[in-house]
């Protein structure tokens, strides 16, 4: 917003002045009556040249030293003591420039009360204007503290979620150094790879689909390392992503904990993750048998990503997403779908 004093403010107000006095002179130039100066300046411009002091002792002064700082009583009586000293002088310049010889001014009690009340306008515009600039400026700041607040919430979220994936891979690794070693290696760099674009990527507010889904496809297949036989995972993800870009680490959550809390220790156990793109809008559905944890440490471990998630989207897509997971069949269920624009 522009602040007073800029240029753009200046010719605003410039404009304004120049259209108070010129129109009273272009309809002066198309009456019956021949043009006449005196009558202009006496009518018109010295009630304009009023306004102007009113409007800008207040837009400059009043309206900040006094009625902004709670001091509106004395704000008020300043102001009608200036309106009728305004109003007395406007009739005594009157007379003293146009009616010289007359033996008293130009001046009653109507003429009096009319221009004290007719000073009210450019009081009131200042009053407006200031007030409307005002709220535009503490609305600017709130947005400001906000946008700052929101950032730190973000990149503590990070800053949680990052040390939990690296201790969780680094447990898969571990289980295939004794009975795999060269699977070992192999999946150390597959690691190094997921760091990397966790480490440098994830710094933008945006990255694109394309290279999320290429994150989330070796995390799957990092995580499938340490699956038993009995375990089937189910991938569905585009190839294709029309370009879209979206906050960084949206779903891992969600395919983590399948992994970590929706695998049988008995019986088969089916993982699926599926990715849709509509237009610009992104759903992610995940599917795992439902495993009830027999303590409560490991029920509030299990929420921890997706309270983290939750939060990141209410930050980043407000009014733009929707999230449920819910149990049916047996089966734990979770629904995340995104508008990106």
């Amino acid at each position: 917003m522009n602040k007073p004093g800029t240029p753009t403010i200046i010719i605003s107000h410039l404009l304004v002045w120049i259209a108070m006095l010129g129109i009273p002179a272009m309809f002066m130039l198309g009456g019956a009556q021949p043009f006449r100066w005196r009558a202009l300046i006496e009518h018109s411009w010295i009630n304009t040249a009023f306004y102007a002091v009113v409007f800008y002792v207040n837009y400059f002064y009043f309206i900040k030293k006094f009625f902004f700082n709670n001091k509106k009583i004395l704000f008020v009586i300043i102001n009608i003591a200036a309106l009728f000293a305004c109003s007395y002088l406007m009739s005594i310049l009157r007379h003293y420039i146009f009616h010289p010889g007359m033996d008293r001014p130009m001046f009653n009690s109507y003429m009096f009360y009319f221009n004290a009340i007719s000073l009210l306008m450019p009081l009131f515009i200042a009053l407006a204007i200031r007030t409307y600039s005002r709220l535009q400026n503490m609305e600017q700041i709130q947005r400001d503290n906000d946008n700052k607040r929101l950032m730190s919430e973000l990149q503590h979220l990070k800053y949680q979620l990052q040390p939990h994936f690296f201790f969780n891979s680094l447990n898969n690794i571990y289980s295939l150094v004794d009975r795999s070693p060269e699977k070992a290696k192999e999946t150390l760099i597959s690691l190094s790879k997921l760091m990397r674009y966790l480490l440098y990527e994830t710094n933008s507010e945006r990255v694109e689909f394309s290279k999320e889904i290429d994150f989330m496809s070796k995390y799957i297949d990092l995580m499938k390392l340490r699956t038993a036989a009995h375990t089937e995972v189910e991938v569905n993800f585009p190839s294709s992503t029309n370009g879209i870009t979206v906050a960084p680490l949206m779903f891992i959550s969600l395919i983590e904990n399948s992994f970590k809390h929706g695998i049988l220790p008995q019986g088969k156990s089916q993982l699926i993750f599926n990715i849709s793109i509509e237009g610009t809008r992104i759903t992610f559905t995940s599917k795992n048998p439902y495993v009830k944890q027999e303590s409560a440490d490991l029920t509030e471990k299990a929420s921890i990503g997706i309270e983290n998630l939750s939060k990141q989207l209410l930050l980043l897509y407000p009014n733009k997403h929707e999230f449920k997971t819910y149990i049916e069949n047996d089966c734990y269920h979770a629904y995340l779908s995104i508008e990106t624009v």
